[in-house]
């Protein structure tokens, strides 16, 4: 009679496996279903961790772009600068993990931050820095991102510059770039 009781056990923790195998498997797709129906899945706002914060930083000001090598064609830039301002919504941003991304007809590149004192080709820095790699970005804060593209795009074309702290949307940056070269050659006589 002992082993028809074994038996018994066994077949209960056989149903109960394949009813959490099958209710997660639901659970997935269902989540799955709803992610691809062109938005987030519906649940988002109680589990957070699906998606990531709002973004907490803004442009603050114009984006400057200018050439740095003079042999290269006038109407085109590799170098932009411009400010960035926490919005004072969350806590300080680490500098050391933001990804800057540079895209302009195209030209997409995700740059590297830079640990010297000006950015090479590729590289992006903010400044003033005030602690080096551990810098933070405090709420209300400001600071200055210098951008060294690998090569240069037009000075006149569509720039998208995306700002991204770690679990934030990026701050998406767009718009007219206030060339420098211009600029200097209209107050010319």
């Amino acid at each position: 009679m002992g082993g028809s009781e074994a038996c018994t056990h066994l077949e209960l923790a056989a149903i109960f496996a394949a009813f959490i195998a099958v209710t997660t498997l639901f659970s997935f797709v269902s989540l799955g279903v709803g992610a691809m129906g062109g938005g987030s899945p519906a649940c988002t706002d109680r589990y957070p961790i699906l998606a990531a914060g709002e973004s907490h930083l803004a442009l603050s000001g114009e984006i400057v772009g200018s050439l740095s090598d003079p042999g290269l064609p006038a109407a085109s830039i590799d170098t932009l600068t411009f400010r960035i301002a926490h919005t004072g919504e969350g806590s300080a941003i680490e500098l050391s993990r933001v990804t800057v991304t540079i895209m302009a007809g195209d030209y997409l590149e995700i740059l590297a931050r830079s640990g010297d004192s000006l950015p090479g080709p590729g590289m992006w820095m903010a400044t003033p820095l005030p602690g080096g790699d551990g810098a933070l970005l405090e709420p209300g804060g400001e600071c200055t991102v210098w951008v060294c593209l690998d090569r240069p795009i037009p000075a006149d074309g569509d720039l998208i510059i995306k700002v991204r702290p770690e679990g934030c949307w990026p701050c998406t940056i767009a718009g007219p770039i206030r060339d420098l070269a211009v600029d200097a050659s209209a107050s010319l006589p």
